[in-house]
């Protein structure tokens, strides 16, 4: 029930888009760079049946939801759990919606899966909910690439496995998204980078990367040195793009496609890709394995940061097997991470010309490095927005003149 005098301004909370569901964390990849911990990539604890229904109740029965959300299966390998698994939840996902939200009510199921596990039954069960079911592949590229980090517990490479996943999805004509983690030494071969996923253009309803965020031996940004490469790195492809033959089928980057809608939208759209908005709570709700739940991020961050609040649970603010959303919602706990994040979006709104270019997500990147969220700068901010916006309109200018 909530409380009489909430520690948080509901008007603050934002309506459930995306509900982050970590079926289980067991993953058959031991990837080097993945936020979970080992320990955590080792267990094969799941969310049963009978509690994904009491989570997705009480969900569906609160005032938090609207029209419809994405229910997304990440944080672990969610293949491991097999198709007869998903096909009870998503039936029972829906029962529920339709008994508590009505007829109307839209649920997309998203799968972020390493590609490995796909075979004909999978196949087969994508085919049958492709109404209502999208997947996403990771994949950082050419074997060469792709290999240095995405390696299995015994230490071999994964890439002819996620490749023989992607080839059954293209037979299958099941579309997918990619995305792909670009490292440092990827940095040196933007083309081969570039025409590995341009090959599957057709097939591909989206390409994202994002840059690793390992931190070298010196405890600095791997990428802190290499600024001006990423610069280099991204000119390459933005001239790649721009070189395709416009009748052709072009790589769907989002990357790009976000900077532009945040750069040339009406002001009403521009406002929805701030990084404010992109980070108020329960628009994107996580539920971890063992009922925990935590927000701001689509993804669980537990083993990332667990002492930020000195509890040893991250950004848990709750656990849904003994908790309402109303409660999670008012929770001492929420009021506080609001107001950090609050302060952390101010000082950079304050200072930093980049601010309404960037997507957010930063906040607790200033934590980890500097212990405080009223930080205005990190080197991470330096090379993943200021860097790459420089690339961006360096190349929008360069077009016009041309």
């Amino acid at each position: 029930m909530r409380t009489e005098q909430s520690a948080v301004d509901q008007a603050l909370l934002a309506p459930i888009e995306v509900i982050v569901v970590q079926g289980t964390p067991l993953c058959n990849l031991n990837c080097q760079y993945c936020y979970l911990s080992e320990a955590t990539r080792r267990s094969n604890r799941r969310i049963g049946l009978p509690q994904l229904s009491r989570y997705f109740s009480k969900i569906l029965s609160s005032h938090y939801v609207t029209d419809g959300f994405v229910v997304s299966w990440h944080s672990g390998e969610p293949l491991v759990l097999g198709t007869e698994y998903y096909e009870s939840a998503i039936t029972e996902i829906s029962r529920l919606a339709k008994q508590l939200q009505g007829p109307n009510f839209e649920i997309l199921h998203d799968f972020q899966t390493n590609g490995t596990l796909i075979d004909e039954e999978w196949c087969s069960f994508f085919s049958k909910h492709r109404d209502k079911v999208t997947v996403g592949v990771s994949c950082d590229g050419p074997g060469d690439m792709h290999d240095v980090y995405r390696r299995d517990w015994r230490g071999a490479g994964s890439f002819d496995r996620t490749v023989k996943g992607m080839e059954l999805l293209v037979s299958h004509s099941i579309p997918f998204s990619l995305i792909a983690v670009v490292s440092p030494q990827t940095l040196a071969y933007p083309d081969e980078f570039y025409n590995f996923f341009y090959s599957y253009r057709s097939h591909i309803t989206e390409f994202r990367f994002n840059l690793l965020e390992e931190p070298s031996s010196s405890g600095e940004f791997c990428f802190e040195r290499s600024s001006d490469q990423f610069y280099a790195f991204l000119k390459a492809i933005l001239d790649k793009v721009e070189s395709e033959d416009a009748q052709d089928d072009l790589l769907n980057i989002k990357n790009f496609s976000y900077f532009y809608q945040r750069l040339l939208a009406p002001p009403a759209e521009r406002a929805k890709q701030t990084s404010e908005h992109m980070s108020r709570p329960f628009r994107a709700f996580n539920i971890e394995a063992n009922g925990d739940v935590s927000t701001f991020y689509a993804g669980v961050a537990l083993d990332e940061t667990p002492d930020v609040y000195g509890d040893g649970n991250g950004l848990v603010i709750g656990n849904l097997n003994h908790q309402s959303l109303d409660e999670l919602a008012s929770s001492e706990k929420l009021a506080r991470l609001m107001k950090d994040f609050e302060r952390s979006h101010a000082a950079c709104q304050d200072t930093c010309p980049y601010f309404a270019l960037c997507p957010g997500g930063f906040n607790l990147t200033k934590f980890k490095r500097y212990g405080s969220f009223e930080v205005a700068d990190t080197p991470e901010c330096d090379v993943l927005v200021q860097t790459f916006s420089d690339a961006l309109m360096d190349h929008m200018r360069e077009n016009a003149n041309a």
